[in-house]
């Protein structure tokens, strides 16, 4: 296959994704009437570098479907995470979240058999998130830092899928069938627990149309057989009506709003940051956990994420676009990664 002709099967992906996602929104519709502090948020996030670049390598693809409750919506079974909220965040948990999701990692050359030994290794990412979130607020009423705690769940190896799902999608598309999966890790049921804190640490407003402009620092610990690592980061958006939210969603490890958001009036926001992170163990590079002899490659101590994009929401409805630059992960990899995200979020 040409050049050419890999151009334009990314290009159907491109239509694909997106159609997807705005098909996806029309159920909601049904829930338009219920009051609105009775409404959760329902989101899918697609990572995919046929969003950017268009070039099979490294983190391919990924997408996740969540779903977060309400405010003052935690159900009972999950109240004993109160203990946890109380003690870090001084807060009972506000509302909870479950997601499900898949992502994919493949070499940068598909076409070689076995896999590059120097490349990232082949894996699928299957997994379920459960997820409880706790928000402090001043005297005022005004938010000072949320804070999520999350259960990342899953199976690595063939029976997360990777193959069957981009086999199916290059199919569909008539691009390179990729011919190096026999090399992929091995099944291992993999787990991560996180703790997050986001801040409202600037807020202020200009003349200028009534812009808004803030900055949200973010920390964050995860802790597991998948990855462990810590990390740090700010973003800085412009636009109208900017408080209604923390940022988009995204799917782990990068740079992460949360679904949540208040429906309304029209807002919009463009927005730049950067997030560090300091990586101990990344399952996907390092190779099984069980296993001496399996594909893996040296993982480098320290990667970084810059991202920019743009989030409109309107009523119930939120859309936005990020644009991702990641720093090599592994010592072999040959130049940086770029791809995008686009994430679809109702309020039902």
């Amino acid at each position: 296959m040409d050049r050419r002709q890999a151009d334009a099967g990314h290009h159907r992906l491109k239509r694909l994704l997106t159609g997807a996602a705005l098909m996806a929104a029309l159920p909601g519709i049904a829930y338009a009437d219920r009051p609105a502090d009775e409404k959760g948020v329902l989101s899918i996030a697609v990572e995919n570098d046929s969003l950017s670049s268009g070039a099979d390598r490294n983190y391919t693809s990924g997408i996740k479907i969540a779903y977060v409750s309400p405010s003052e919506g935690v159900p009972d079974w999950l109240q004993p995470a109160g203990a946890f909220t109380r003690a870090l965040s001084g807060e009972n948990p506000d509302f909870w979240g479950v997601a499900i999701g898949q992502s994919i990692f493949t070499p940068e050359d598909i076409t070689a058999v076995p896999a590059p030994a120097d490349q990232h290794p082949y894996a699928g990412w299957l997994y379920m998130q459960l997820m409880v979130g706790a928000e402090t607020r001043n005297d005022a009423g005004r938010p000072l830092y949320l804070d999520t705690y999350e259960l990342e769940l899953g199976i690595v190896g063939p029976s997360a899928m990777g193959e069957e799902a981009q086999r199916g999608i290059h199919e569909f598309l008539g691009a390179p069938d990729p011919q190096g999966w026999d090399s992929q890790l091995e099944d291992e049921i993999a787990f991560a627990v996180s703790f997050d804190r986001r801040w409202r640490a600037l807020r202020g407003s200009t003349d200028l149309g009534n812009l808004e402009f803030d900055l949200t620092p973010n920390a964050g610990v995860t802790l597991g057989t998948l990855r462990t690592e810590a990390r740090l980061g700010v973003i800085a958006r412009v636009g109208w009506r900017i408080d209604n939210d923390y940022g988009p969603p995204r799917v782990r490890p990068s740079l992460s709003g949360v679904e949540h958001f208040e429906g309304g009036r029209l807002s919009w926001s463009l927005f730049a940051g950067v997030q560090g992170r300091a990586v101990a163990r990344n399952l996907f590079l390092d190779g099984n956990t069980w296993e001496d002899d399996g594909p893996s490659v040296d993982r480098n101590p320290y990667v970084a994420d810059f991202q920019t994009g743009f989030s409109v929401s309107a009523g119930d409805w939120r859309l936005a676009y990020t644009y991702v630059w990641r720093t090599e992960e592994f010592e072999t990899q040959p130049t940086r990664q770029d791809f995008g995200a686009l994430a679809l979020s109702w309020r039902l």
